[in-house]
């Protein structure tokens, strides 16, 4: 078997779910609060006719509090990893209260992890990803994704967000375990470089099924994740979709025809 190109899983469901409403939301938000924030920085723009150099700006502020959220869940990703490792991670001043909630979380349910930040494909369907834990919690063995946020217990919306089923369930019906993964970007998509001939896998265990871990500066929470048939059936439709605007999308036209034609040219070589 050649080297194959497998999408990543969180990549195919972003193109097949598109923007979710808080997200939409919270993006304009960042424009507004930077807009709010620095006045006189939009003033300035102003008086200078700057439009579209304003409107630029603003619409890049957004991408600050995004690099720092992610910045702080990969720093934690990196800890957890450590720790399922019996290892003792150094972390940031800034990181630190979420780290001692993990803690917390450790010291609570004693997990026993069997795996971590370990890269998952399923050759079948054709998506890969990077699953951030299988672990034995009070008995039972379940893929775990964990999930940060900078808000508290009293905030109105805070993970995990309904996604979250879809992410586990593909990550459960996963084919293969790795142990590096080679994944790379086009056009802002990830993707993974799977070779069956040179890379070293072995089978996805079997899972009772999936929890979400949400880590917040003040609590955590232990949410379980419904990963049954009826979600894994959601995944296959999302495949699908994403399939379609990945791939399918670039040939559904023909060529314009001209009204001396003698028949439409309707066959795309595939079943009507």
């Amino acid at each position: 078997m050649s080297e194959l190109k497998l999408w990543s899983w969180t990549s195919m469901m972003s193109i097949a779910l598109g923007t979710s409403k808080p997200l939409v939301e919270w993006n304009v938000s960042q424009a507004c609060e930077t807009a709010y924030d620095k006045i006189r920085t939009l003033q300035a723009f102003h008086e200078d006719g700057d439009r579209e150099g304003a409107i630029k700006w603003l619409k890049d502020s957004r991408w600050t509090k995004t690099g720092k959220a992610m910045a702080r869940g990969t720093e934690i990703h990196k800890a957890a990893e450590k720790y399922a490792l019996g290892l003792l991670p150094e972390v940031a001043p800034e990181v630190e209260p979420y780290v001692a909630q993990y803690r917390r979380f450790l010291e609570d349910f004693q997990p026993e992890f069997e795996m971590a930040e370990a890269p998952v494909y399923n050759v079948t369907s054709g998506y890969a990803g990077t699953l951030d834990a299988v672990a034995k919690i009070q008995g039972q063995r379940v893929v775990m994704d964990i999930k940060t946020t900078p808000k508290g217990p009293d905030a109105k919306s805070r993970p995990p967000y309904p996604e979250v089923a879809l992410q586990l369930a593909g990550y459960r019906h996963a084919e293969l375990v790795g142990l590096l993964a080679d994944r790379r970007e086009v056009s802002y998509r990830r993707y993974y470089v799977f070779d069956p001939d040179t890379q070293a896998t072995h089978p996805m265990p079997e899972t009772d099924g999936g929890v979400c871990l949400v880590i917040s500066p003040e609590d955590y929470l232990l949410v379980p994740v419904d990963t049954s048939q009826r979600v894994w059936m959601a995944c296959k439709h999302l495949i699908e979709v994403a399939r379609f605007q990945l791939e399918t999308s670039k040939t559904v036209f023909g060529p314009p025809v001209s009204p001396q034609g003698v028949e439409l040219p309707l066959s795309f070589g595939v079943p009507a």
